[in-house]
């Protein structure tokens, strides 16, 4: 498994290199963009923060990446684009190849077409925007030319193995550090970043504002009452309407189970933030791994060091509710 790092700058490309990222991704926002659409970003992520500046920043930080055997993926994620937008779209596009980036990260499906007319080699993954919440869907993309998947982070350990057992060819991407949203990022119509001012008060990001669920029983054995995991989903996303979405959410204990199941690669949230940050999440999951790979613990022996870690990094404890996999507390 390989540790997937955000990026923004170009100062920070080789120190988070040395601290064990081997994959990055990252996205661009210039005033051509802006100036047409200030309210609208073009990767999910808001202006003045988590983005590259201009392209020329871009091909440095892809140049020094490539140096160290380090491929740089580019982010044009928004869950779709209108048709007057694909003019700067494209450009983007072209600039990002002639920075010489590996891959896009896409979810608007008009994309798969358009990448491949516009250079036959290029690599797609798609983003979290996709909802791939079933290896059928998984499939979909396959045959659409993707070569990457980046599974929602509401999935279970469970519906994880099934999706890249069926699809073995494609690669896969997990999240497992920052940003344990409530809502499923494919089908939400807000922008990160939106909070403060934007929202009431007593809501510290307009992506808190109060809705209901309920559980739907699926079949005759779930009439029944065998709903249990069910049950505590919905339990823990009570929970997460009242909690603030970036208080270190965390998927370390699952590590054991991923790398079981060769997922490609761990996916840590963080555009925008600090490079300090940056690192010390990449620290973080560098030493988890080498622990695992060097010393072979077992699975529960793996669970205290990763909780020991988590508590001694970010001076707080391990909490169920900030798990992504809730299963691996029991």
């Amino acid at each position: 498994m390989k540790i997937f790092s955000p990026l923004d700058n170009v100062e920070e490309v080789e120190p988070l290199i040395e601290a064990g990222a081997e994959e990055f991704y990252c996205g661009v926002l210039e005033e051509t963009w802006y100036d047409s659409y200030p309210v609208i970003s073009i990767n999910r992520r808001p202006a003045g923060k988590g983005h590259f500046r201009n392209f020329n920043a871009l091909e440095k930080a892809t140049d020094i990446s490539h140096r160290n055997n380090v491929p740089v993926f580019f982010t044009l994620n928004e869950h779709y684009y209108t048709k007057k937008q694909l003019p700067l779209v494209k450009d983007y596009i072209q600039k990002a190849i002639d920075a010489g980036v590996d891959a896009f990260i896409i979810s608007d499906y008009g994309l798969l077409t358009i990448l491949p007319k516009i250079n036959a080699g290029l690599k797609i993954h798609i983003s979290t925007g996709g909802t791939v919440f079933n290896w059928r869907t998984a499939k979909f993309y396959q045959e659409l030319g993707a070569c990457r998947i980046t599974l929602p982070r509401h999935l279970t350990l469970k519906e994880v193995q099934d999706i890249v057992k069926r699809i073995p060819q494609l690669e896969s991407s997990v999240f497992v550090f920052n940003s344990r949203c409530i809502n499923i990022d494919g089908f939400c119509t807000f922008q990160h970043g939106l909070s403060g001012k934007q929202t009431p008060l007593f809501y510290k990001n307009s992506c808190m504002l109060p809705y209901d669920i309920s559980l739907i029983p699926l079949n005759q054995k779930e009439k029944m009452g065998d709903m249990t995991n069910h049950s505590q989903m919905l339990a823990s996303q009570r929970i997460w309407e009242n909690v603030h979405l970036d208080d270190y959410p965390c998927a370390a204990c699952a590590l054991y189970e991923l790398n079981q199941m060769n997922i490609t690669s761990l996916k840590i949230v963080g555009r925008g933030n600090t490079t300090e940050r940056k690192i010390e999440d990449v620290t973080f999951f560098r030493t988890l791994l080498n622990h695992l790979y060097n010393d072979h613990p077992k699975k529960s022996d793996f669970r205290s060091y990763a909780r020991k870690l988590y508590q001694k990094t970010y001076s707080r404890p391990c909490r169920s509710f900030m798990c992504h996999y809730p299963s691996v507390m029991e």
